[in-house]
């Protein structure tokens, strides 16, 4: 039997998307850890505005900051997403592999002076100025650069950032996409399933994520743009590095709301443990797909599924009542 995600491991759950008031958020990260901690999270990524500011010192044995940022790249620089409502942009979240890594790569004044403010003065470390370029080559060699300096990178929000099929699927290199988002939900968005699902239709390798693109840092939905999208990390014990693998291997699922509490593959048998819910799904790479369906008064706690024949791999989705979801990795089968 193959464990795909393990119920005897813990589960961690995680901001992946978070802004302070270092470039255009409301708290500080010490204000963020605490209202994050108190609603049961483990883990959040401080994703400041174009520079990386250190947070690793709010690490300890019940929670763990992960060094990151948001990098910006927009087909007309000299123009705001505030001004031009048709401006395309790519926003990529980029991941520290390590808490020691500190230095922003790619930085580019002309993208951080916008949010650069007296609180961020003598805390950014960059080795340089580059030269950011909208285009497919330019936004792969930001993610190139990016894993060279020891990052994963997450590509956030493909529609809110106006970007078509035609463009995100030649970005070469990308770890994870966002699948869902808080911030962008809130505004009136859908969530962003269907680029996961072309991404993987075109044979791309990678993961999703949920987050909350956090500002406001203590404000629930929909009042706020926090504690709704979330990763559970699955790991035996909470540390960066631990949080890192479980990332880098796919050991995590996204979600705002339900919880896959375990999921395993047994001689071409998917059997699924969740939180209760009104429909478990499986989803093949195209347009297969099977689900089982609860009843009112009977919600589903678990499912199996045997594979169709001549599949290259699947994914689980969980719907509850109110239809949130949780989504699953796609995991390959070799033939």
């Amino acid at each position: 039997m193959k464990i795909l995600l393990d119920k005897n491991k813990n589960y961690y759950k995680a901001n992946l998307h978070t802004h302070t008031d270092l470039s255009d958020g409301y708290r500080s990260q010490e204000d963020i850890k605490e209202a994050y901690k108190a609603r049961g999270y483990s883990v959040v990524a401080f994703t400041d505005h174009e520079f990386l500011i250190d947070a690793s010192h709010l690490t300890d044995s019940e929670f763990v900051a992960l060094n990151g940022c948001e990098l910006t790249v927009k087909e007309n620089d000299t123009q705001s997403t505030k001004t031009n409502n048709t401006l395309r942009v790519t926003h990529l979240c980029l991941y520290a592999e390590s808490p020691d890594n500190i230095i922003t790569p790619c930085y580019s004044s002309k993208y951080s002076k916008k949010f650069l403010g007296d609180s961020a003065e003598g805390k950014i470390h960059q080795s340089g100025e580059y030269e950011r370029v909208y285009s497919p080559e330019g936004i792969s060699d930001i993610i190139r650069r990016a894993h060279d300096a020891g990052f994963l990178v997450c590509y956030n929000h493909p529609g809110w950032s106006l970007e078509l099929d035609g463009r995100y699927l030649q970005y070469e290199g990308l770890d994870f996409v966002e699948i869902f988002n808080t911030g962008c939900v809130k505004m009136g968005f859908s969530d962003d399933e269907a680029v996961f699902s072309t991404m993987l239709l075109e044979g791309k390798n990678i993961f999703c994520t949920a987050a909350d693109d956090c500002h406001s840092g203590g404000r629930e939905y929909p009042l706020g743009d926090s504690f709704l999208g979330f990763v559970m990390i699955n790991a035996d014990t909470l540390s960066y590095e631990n949080v890192i693998s479980a990332l880098k291997s796919g050991s995590f699922y996204a979600s705002f709301g339900p919880e896959i509490l375990s999921l395993t593959l047994d001689e071409g048998v998917v059997t699924v443990e969740c939180s209760p819910s009104r429909k478990i799904s499986i989803l093949y790479r195209g347009r297969f797909c099977d689900s089982v369906h609860g009843k009112t008064n009977e919600p589903l706690t678990h499912a199996t599924f045997r594979l169709r024949e001549r599949t290259d791999g699947f994914r689980i989705k969980v719907e509850d009542a109110s239809g949130r979801c949780a989504w699953s990795q796609f995991y390959g089968i070799s033939q």
